[in-house]
């Protein structure tokens, strides 16, 4: 056990991957804090059992700030960040123990290894190469936020190193198990995203169009989607539609077309239709 490191996972309903998580991490680390957001499944009891300390706390919309949660429970002098369905592989643990004793950066830019549809992705924005993620850190090097994919900002001073990537040092991430399951985060993580950005961003009606053949191109052909086949043809086609998506929901919150502001001028326009009854 290297003493001195808290894993800190978020979790909700995962009590099919949470045991896989806590599993990696649990002979190598000082303690596990899960921060669960009122799960209705055997997400707890599992994560107990395991040995993980567990606080609750409400639903939030945005994950991430379940973390802020975790951390001021967390002890250790190094801190993990670990999402449920995510696992660290032995050659990944053992380099990380290493660096606590080198002293030489205060945080780590990881490589993860994305899985989707059953099977990694190797290129795209979603490879190993690319999608390096800051989650290993002395306390007090980063700054947590409760902002979408932004969530972890560096203090000023910090020594940051990025680990390169090798077969099995990296996160594992069983991201996406399907495209029903891709398609229900885009749903959420566009919705949160245009409310986090309210009133900040404007898009002219050409950046609908596009925007989204932009991101295919940067995906598919620019980070060499084309080489994971047809998985690599339905990430890079879904981002564009992920960023189309999100700038539609943009506009609709500011022109108070969302769904509470269309519901609110439906029952209007229903309301004058049916004064016509009462004439």
């Amino acid at each position: 056990m290297a003493a001195g490191i808290s894993v800190v996972i978020i979790t909700l309903n995962e009590e099919n991957n949470i045991a896989n998580a806590i599993t990696s991490v649990k002979s190598w680390v000082s303690e596990i804090i899960v921060v669960d957001m009122m799960s209705d499944d055997r997400t707890v009891e599992i994560a107990r059992a395991l040995g993980a300390r567990v606080f609750d706390t409400p639903r939030l919309f945005a994950f991430d700030g379940a973390r802020l949660v975790g951390l001021k429970h967390a002890t250790g002098d190094w801190i993990l960040l670990l999402d449920a369905d995510e696992v660290i592989p032995v050659k990944l643990a053992t380099k990380l123990v290493s660096l606590v004793s080198t002293g030489t950066s205060d945080a780590y830019w990881i490589p993860r290894l994305n899985y989707f549809s059953g099977e990694p992705m190797q290129h795209t924005q979603f490879g190993p190469i690319t999608d390096k993620q800051l989650r290993f850190y002395r306390a007090g090097a980063v700054r947590l936020t409760d902002v979408l994919h932004s969530h972890v900002q560096v203090e000023p001073g910090s020594r940051i190193a990025n680990l390169d990537y090798e077969r099995e040092v990296c996160i594992v991430h069983f991201n996406h198990t399907s495209s029903r399951h891709f398609i229900e985060k885009l749903n959420r993580y566009t919705t949160l995203t245009a409310t986090q950005r309210r009133g900040t961003q404007r898009y002219r009606d050409r950046s609908l169009v596009l925007v989204p053949f932009a991101v295919f191109f940067y995906q598919y052909v620019a980070r060499s989607g084309f080489r994971d086949g047809w998985r690599g043809f339905y990430y890079s086609f879904m981002m564009g539609v992920y960023r189309m998506t999100q700038n539609v929901k943009i506009r609709e919150i500011a022109s108070h077309c969302d769904d509470e502001g269309s519901r609110n001028k439906y029952r209007e326009i229903a309301r004058q239709i049916l004064l016509e009854y009462a004439e």
